[in-house]
């Protein structure tokens, strides 16, 4: 979303129509713009008010997630047996709705890394040689890290290297730009959006990237006073 601020993507995105009510929030709303490119924009419609970006992930993980305000979850990735793998932080699309939720165990969630700055080699050879080998596959999470820091207010950023799975051009609808989209597999397998360049990034290709992490559950449990189930959470009730 390439907008000097937020202000111009809330106006963009309601000019489309194209808006969807995701839950309702202490007398608000959340509310929810979906690009067709994959591209989401979240907007808490009630104090402490929100607007932060998302997208529709292609891979899937499974975590237990806990949210530490009302945009910003703590999610503890495990495999599929049940064993840590990581600890991120991310800006949760549904996290307004969760927020005084318990911790929602074995949530099936899509991360995405909305990249700032991005260092691209073209095969893990190259990486190791400027990294180190045991670098690959490394993911820093400032927030995670902060998380018994009542200093520090937590954040979604994240320090990543990882291997290239796929990727491909995506066009956002709402202002015409083109970016890259590349599935990875670095601590755990999820997407990165890129900036656009002239060449898109290889299979087996790395990327070292600094951004911003955002998540979005597949069928929130535990939201709505009836639960998943009420249709109050924005998954349909199912």
């Amino acid at each position: 979303m390439n907008f000097d601020k937020w202000q111009d993507a809330v106006e963009a995105a309601i000019s489309t129509n194209k808006l969807s009510v995701a839950g309702e929030v202490r007398g608000g709303q959340l509310i929810q713009y979906a690009d067709s490119s994959g591209a989401q924009i979240n907007i808490l419609a009630v104090e402490p008010f929100a607007t932060f970006a998302g997208f529709d992930s292609v891979a899937q993980s499974f975590a237990h997630v806990q949210m530490l305000n009302d945009v910003v979850a703590l999610c503890e990735v495990v495999d599929y047996n049940g064993n840590p793998v990581t600890t991120v932080t991310c800006n949760l699309a549904q996290g307004p709705l969760l927020v005084d939720e318990p911790e929602q165990r074995w949530q099936q969630i899509g991360l995405t890394a909305l990249a700032q700055d991005v260092t691209r080699y073209p095969d893990v050879a190259a990486f190791a040689a400027e990294n180190g080998e045991d670098a690959l596959g490394s993911l820093r999470s400032a927030g995670a890290e902060s998380i018994n820091d009542g200093s520090q207010v937590p954040t979604a950023a994240v320090e990543f290297s990882a291997r290239v799975l796929e990727s491909d051009y995506r066009t956002n609808a709402l202002t015409g730009d083109r970016y890259i989209h590349a599935t990875v597999d670095g601590s755990f397998a999820f997407d990165v959006c890129l900036p656009d360049e002239g060449e898109l990034p290889a299979k087996d290709s790395v990327l070292k990237v600094s951004g911003v992490m955002a998540g979005s559950l597949v069928a929130p449990g535990g939201c709505g006073d009836g639960g998943c189930g009420s249709g109050s959470c924005g998954c349909g009730g199912h």
